[in-house]
């Protein structure tokens, strides 16, 4: 049964509890061992709850759908709880993530390419390429963590075009575009443009004059 456990402010308790059966059914909402309510399928679910709180704040629950995926909102008076999936830095974390992955897989196969020495490998570009492409991932990886505008950007640019010259090089070569890689490749990127917007939204939030993210 699946279970999402969340504090009501940044650095708070995981008081929250929302637990779910299957495609979101009988989805039920807990807060500190209290059950507050139940939704029963994804329908209402979609359409957005809310629940008031005893603090007399009100807690709303949206289920949306979008190019990457299905997510659940769970937001307090309109404000993105801390790790749910519409929280800006939820998505920033989630695209740093991504970058991070991306840099391993290269530094592990581009190492290995080298070490054995492999002529599959080769024919496939993994090599010195790989382990440059991977370090520099590496490096935008910790700069998004600081939630560098500038870097996330370049790394989709980069990502994207690395994507697109693959699947040019292939049917240059008269190969097949490997439409499953370029699919999986679109997925991410639009994951990691989720971050964009939230690396906006978390400074504007930390601007002088601007109230904090709550």
């Amino acid at each position: 049964m699946p279970k999402l456990t969340l504090a009501l402010e940044p650095g708070g308790h995981k008081r929250l509890e929302i637990q779910w059966k299957g495609l979101y059914k009988d989805t039920t909402i807990t807060l500190d061992g209290v059950q507050l309510g139940t939704v029963l399928d994804q329908r209402l679910l979609r359409a957005g709850h809310e629940l008031p709180l005893t603090d007399g704040s009100l807690l709303r629950l949206h289920l949306v759908s979008n190019l990457a995926g299905t997510e659940l909102r769970v937001t307090r008076n309109g404000v993105p709880l801390p790790g749910s999936a519409s929280n800006p830095e939820t998505k920033v974390n989630t695209a740093a993530g991504l970058i991070f992955f991306v840099a391993g897989l290269n530094l592990v196969l581009g190492i290995i390419g080298l070490l054995t020495r492999s002529e599959f490998l080769a024919t496939l570009g993994i090599g010195w390429y790989s382990v440059l492409f991977g370090a520099f991932f590496l490096v935008m990886g910790f700069l998004v963590k600081k939630r560098s505008m500038v870097a996330l950007i370049l790394s989709i640019v980069v990502f994207s075009l690395d994507a697109l010259l693959g699947v040019v090089g292939s049917v240059a070569m008269g190969g097949s575009a490997a439409i499953g890689g370029f699919v999986f490749r679109l997925f991410l990127i639009i994951l990691m443009a989720q971050g964009v917007g939230a690396i906006r939204a978390l400074k504007k939030s930390s601007a002088p004059g601007m109230p904090p993210v709550v």
